[in-house]
């Protein structure tokens, strides 16, 4: 479960990144809604990304302090 929340977040802040760079290509040519629509979903992929990275470290230092408690 932990390679695949890692994986997952990843994927999440790749394809934030590839969105927002789609966003910015449309600064220069596409319309208003496609360049507000790319921007949000990329930003909300990367949140998401870093949101699942903090639970990750969260869950990793519980693990060492009930690891460090049993002994």
């Amino acid at each position: 479960m932990k390679n695949f929340s890692l994986a997952l977040m990843i994927v999440e802040i790749l394809c934030g990144l590839v969105c927002i760079g789609f966003g910015i290509y449309y600064c220069f040519g596409g319309s208003w809604g496609q360049i507000a629509v790319f921007l949000i979903v990329g930003a909300v992929c990367v949140v998401t990304g870093v949101r699942t990275f903090i639970l990750l470290r969260k869950r990793k230092k519980q693990e060492e302090e009930e690891n460090k408690n049993s002994d």
